[in-house]
Order: structure tokens, then sequence, then C-alpha cells
């Protein structure tokens, strides 16, 4: 179990964990594992704004979080968002989408929705009452990483080969309720959390089914959308269950 755990954080983020190796086809094991580097992520930007809410305004120290959870994963969510909109949206054929999705340049359709997803959490977070912001900082990225397992459950691979391979359609169905229950764990944190699942799963489930249809399939990138995505409809749903009530 630790090793599945070291292995999620090592492939989702840029911190080195100790790990044994593991064969290709027992790889996708580890993915049930991946929302506790969701909880990793989530809690050192916790942290952050603890620590940066002590001498800084809100809306820097805010900024501060998004900055941390990019640099600690790399930017590799966000790539596949803006890799994935490139590409959906470029009017072409199926090949030429995925190879657009494969060009590192960023595109037009790439760079507003990384603003939107950015803009969208930035003033979601502002907007928390102070006692559940750090609880949702803690916590998107769980449900973030749990829609990477959702996203793969079941799917087919959109290319005929690449990194997707080793997840997509791959895992079974004992990885996704392993994926499942971690997040629901975590969110005991946060009980009020739970409401907003009602419309975060299905909206993962739905994301996943446009992009599917558009692509063929699924690949790492949109993966990597349906993380940002998550993420962005959990704090706005929260946000909008806050003001109701």
């Amino acid at each position: 179990m630790i090793n599945k755990i070291m292995l999620a954080i090592q492939f989702l983020t840029i911190i080195p964990a100790p790990v044994a190796m593991v064969s290709k086809e027992e790889y996708h094991r580890v993915m049930g594992w991946f929302p506790m580097a969701g909880l990793l992520v989530g809690t050192f930007s916790a942290m952050v704004y603890w620590v940066g809410l002590q001498v800084l305004p809100l809306e820097i120290v805010v900024i501060l979080v998004l900055i941390t959870q990019f640099v600690m994963t790399g930017g590799l969510h966000l790539d596949g968002l803006a890799d994935t909109f490139d590409g959906c949206m470029s009017g072409r054929d199926l090949q030429r989408k995925l190879e657009i999705m494969k060009d590192s340049r960023l595109g037009t359709h790439g760079a507003v929705i990384l603003l939107f997803v950015l803009l969208l959490k930035f003033t979601s977070l502002l907007l928390m009452p102070e006692t559940a912001r750090p609880l949702v900082i803690i916590l998107a990225p769980v449900v973030g990483r749990f829609a990477l397992v959702l996203g793969a459950w079941r799917a087919t691979y959109a290319r005929d080969k690449g990194l997707g391979n080793l997840f997509i359609g791959v895992i079974d169905t004992k990885d996704m309720v392993t994926a499942f229950i971690l997040m629901i764990l975590c969110l005991l944190i946060y009980p009020k959390a739970y409401t907003s699942l009602a419309i975060v799963i299905p909206g993962i489930v739905l994301g996943k089914k446009v992009i599917a249809g558009i692509l063929g399939g699924m690949t790492g990138d949109t993966l990597g959308a349906l993380n940002e995505m998550s993420e962005s409809l959990f704090m706005i749903v929260l946000l909008i269950l806050m003001n109701w009530r």
C-alpha cells in the first residue's frame, strides 16, 4: 500500500519518492491511490495559505496557493486542459485533433480555458467563508485526482500508443472503488462537501462522455482536463450551496 501511495505521489507531483519498481502490467493499480497524492498537494497548499495569511493580503495568498499547486504538479493537469481544448475546439478531423494535442505550442482555445479556470478557482476561493476556505483548498485536489480515476475507468484509449496506455481502460472496478472510498474518507474533514458530489460526479461522467465523443476515447491530456474542471466545479458547487443556505 505504501509503495502504491509513493508511486502515485511520484507520478502526479514533482516530489521524488522512494519506491519499489512495479511491472507495466501492474502499474495501473497505483491509480486507486491517486486521491492520496491530491491530499498531499491540498495539505501543502493549505499550509502555504495559513502561513501566507499571517503577513499578506488574502488575494495574494490565494494566488500563492494556486502557484503552489502548479509547481507541485509541474503544471501537468493544466497542460492537459489546454491541450484538450486546443484539440477538441480546433474543428479539424480526428487525427489532426490528436496531433494538435501533442503539439507543445499553446493555442488560443487552450490559453482562454486556462485563464477561465484559474479565474474561477481564484474567485471561488476568495468568496469562500473563512472557515471553509482552507478545507476546500485541501479537498479540491483530492476530488480532482478521483476524476482522473473515473475518467480512465472503462474508457477507450484514443491513441495507438502513449503514457495513457498505463491507465486508460486498464484499471478495474476495484481500483475505482478504492479511489472513491479514499475521497469519501478525506471529505470527512468537511462533511458539507458530500452534497457537492451529487453534481460533481455526474459532471465528471458528462465531461468524459463529451470528450470521448469528440476524440473517440480518452488520453492523458483529457484526464488532466477532467482533473482541472472537476476541481473548479467542486469549488463552484460548494460556493452555491453555501450561499443558498
